[in-house]
């Protein structure tokens, strides 16, 4: 097995620090920012939410066509990289640094403009991991770096309120500003790196299948017989309302119900450290016993830690057992992201057998696509929820309902969900046996894929 050297993998991964930078508050507490220090109402905020990620759903896979078809001198995925970086920070500055007397259509405008820089770099980047290695054991380690580098971004964004420049460690409107600040360095820079160290597709993966351009009707029918990718766009449906609720609520959870807004910061600062070193366990446990065993295994434990936090105490005394269950569900959540990149590269790969073309940003983007709107819909889910049951977080949460819609968004909605994925997962057909086959199948179609040497 030939290995990708470390500095392209270090190269390749860069850039997913500064999307996790950037990507932070969007997560986890932009939400609470605006209705907490601007005051617009949940119902508002859950309407953005929406209208934006039935955005993001018509442009992801206009962007994965453009960047399957279209081959630059530099290759089809880094021009989209570059442009896309910068539109970001252009974007995330107006949305992380807003006015005094911000309005919803400044904020739905603006974040709008956010989620298509986002579209225009993530997902050629995404599906430029599939061009550097066809290696199945690879490509794991491919997104295990890449994965551990989005931690680093994580660690970074929710150390900000820590820093001594802050009153408090809290996140405060001011602690968004020095995110836009950061970002608008980090996020060009990581992808000028990227596409100065990584080749080429064209140098690490040979020229498409067929060395023309899918047309667009061909590109949509390949991606609907594809039985592979639509078992695990199946789970990232049912998976991404779990996420898009629980980090929908959460900051409400922490900061309304727990009392405890000011030990937010520090739960993601201890837990993405522990996500991020706990990945190689979890890459040597798919090693043993498969991909979907461990994958289905970490969402089930990922149910039961959740389903804790119903059992924390309010104030401080609950602050142990908090970060005790954040910890926990932070050890078995890389796998969530590891395990489906890598089998989407694999699932590539039976495209190309399959249909006789290189899909690839296709693929990517119908996954991001769906990853994006669920989870923008399983943020809206869960803050209707509790707004249904009268939460309100400018309020004391002193109402046995309020508390109720709370409880279902976060955690009761989010571990339901999580646990529904499990038997999906263990549906997904590619292994690594039949992965062989595949590649076996392409090589004496094509000829094998120059590889890289061994470190």
């Amino acid at each position: 097995m030939t290995a990708v050297p470390r500095h392209i993998l270090a190269a390749y991964a860069a850039p997913a620090f500064s999307q996790a930078l950037i990507h932070g508050p969007v997560n986890t507490v932009i939400q609470g920012i605006y209705g907490k220090y601007f005051s617009m109402p949940l119902a508002s905020i859950a309407m953005v939410l929406v209208v934006a990620r039935v955005f993001d759903g018509v442009t992801d896979p206009l962007i994965g066509y453009l960047s399957d078809r279209y081959r630059t001198r530099f290759g089809r995925r880094k021009p989209w990289l570059l442009l896309g970086s910068l539109l970001a920070v252009l974007a995330c500055w107006k949305l992380y640094v807003p006015p005094e007397a911000v309005t919803v259509p400044y904020f739905l405008g603006w974040f709008l403009l956010a989620y298509f820089g986002w579209t225009l770099s993530e997902i050629p980047y995404r599906a430029w991991m599939a061009e550097i290695s066809e290696d199945f054991h690879q490509r794991t380690r491919l997104a295990i770096w890449r994965t551990f580098a989005r931690y680093l971004g994580f660690i970074a964004f929710y150390g900000i309120p820590f820093l001594p420049v802050f009153a408090t460690s809290e996140f405060t409107p001011e602690t968004l500003r020095f995110t836009a600040w950061l970002a608008a360095i980090a996020l060009p820079t990581t992808a000028l790196a990227a596409c100065w160290v990584v080749p080429t597709e064209a140098d690490a993966a040979g020229p498409d299948a067929e060395g023309c351009s899918p047309a667009p009707g061909r590109a949509w029918r390949a991606v609907w017989a594809n039985g592979p990718l639509r078992t695990l766009l199946a789970t990232y449906a049912v998976g991404g309302l779990a996420t898009g609720s629980a980090f929908g609520a959460v900051f409400f959870f922490v900061d309304g119900y727990l009392q405890l807004g000011a030990t937010l910061a520090l739960l993601f600062v201890l837990g993405s450290p522990v996500g991020a070193l706990c990945m190689p366990a979890w890459g040597a446990l798919a090693l043993r016993i498969g991909k979907q065993r461990t994958w289905a295994l970490a969402y089930a434990l990922s149910a039961l830690f959740m389903l804790l936090h119903l059992l924390i105490p309010q104030g401080p005394a609950g602050e142990v057992w908090l970060i005790v269950c954040f910890l926990l569900v932070f050890a078995v959540s890389s796998v969530g992201v590891v395990v489906p990149a890598s089998m989407l590269a694999d699932i590539v790969d039976y495209g190309r057998w399959r249909f006789g073309q290189d899909y690839a940003g296709t693929y990517y983007s119908v996954q991001t696509m769906v990853e994006k709107a669920v989870e923008g819909l399983g943020v809206a889910m869960g803050l209707a929820v509790a707004g249904w049951f009268g939460f309100d977080p400018t309020v004391p949460l002193e109402d046995a309902g309020a508390r109720l819609g709370l409880f279902l968004a976060f955690p009761i909605l989010p571990a339901v969900l999580t646990l529904a994925t499990v038997p999906v997962i263990l549906k997904l057909p590619i292994t690594e046996r039949r992965h062989r086959a595949i590649k076996r199948r392409l090589e004496r179609r094509m000829g094998p894929r120059p590889e890289y040497d061994k470190e």
